[in-house]
């Protein structure tokens, strides 16, 4: 018997400098010391039945991460929810799940990975001076195109990514310019939030050249219906 969980989680900003795999790992022991019936794959090296959908870069950190396990036994979600936090490690807390239930006569609802529409992410770039930086930001918006060079697994060419952008309100706090912006994402189509920021930064004037871009996710979002929902909400 496989139980399906779709499970939101945070990897917050004491911990945005572990890589991907040393998070697996983490969460891996977190199962472990919750004694969840997780399922393991069949062979020689069986590994634990989960996945995280559309994994940050190191440096960025999460309020709207997501976890696809399978359990060996049916339990509520509430429970699966308490006995992760009650075991959980630093910079971790898991604030959603549900249960991922395939419908007699409907196709099987896929990973989360392949469910994802966009993402929102809270952008932070640094600036030696602001006094100017809201007016060259709506000279930005008002463009019709953002074209820039993307680099992928197969290789760089130039984009415009103005149409990935499908909101974005922005303001200055002190000396820091701030995005809130909600961005194309997953495997349909792709704009990072590195990308967008450093597209913003070298677009504006007085940017501070040695500081790190401050990245936080927000949520990841699916198409149900013609609206975007929150992932937990799709299932």
């Amino acid at each position: 018997m496989l139980v399906r969980y779709l499970i939101k989680f945070t990897k917050e900003s004491d911990i945005k400098f572990i890589s991907h795999l040393d998070l697996m790992r983490t969460i891996q022991r977190v199962i472990r010391r919750a004694d969840l019936p997780i399922e393991y794959s069949k062979g020689f090296n069986p590994h634990m039945n989960l996945s995280i959908a559309n994994p940050l870069s190191v440096g960025f950190y999460s309020e709207g991460d997501y976890l696809d396990i399978g359990l060996a036994e049916d339990l509520t979600v509430e429970e699966v929810k308490e006995r992760l936090n009650a075991n959980s490690a630093k910079g971790i807390r898991f604030l959603e799940a549900v249960k991922v239930i395939n419908k007699e006569n409907e196709k099987k609802v896929p990973q989360a990975m392949a469910l994802i529409d966009a993402a929102r992410y809270i952008i932070k770039i640094k600036y030696n001076a602001t006094e100017n930086i809201i007016q060259e930001v709506e000279k930005l918006i008002e463009q019709n195109e953002w074209v820039t060079l993307k680099k992928s697994k197969n290789g760089e060419k130039m984009v415009d990514i103005k149409p990935m952008v499908k909101e974005i309100k922005y303001w200055v706090n002190e000396d820091k310019l701030i995005l809130n912006a909600l961005i194309s994402c997953g495997s349909r189509e792709h704009l990072s939030p590195e990308l967008l920021a450093t597209y913003m930064r070298s677009n504006t004037s007085n940017f501070e050249e040695e500081a790190f871009i401050d990245i936080k996710r927000e949520e990841l979002y699916a198409l149900k219906g013609e609206n975007l929902v929150p992932l937990y909400k799709c299932i």
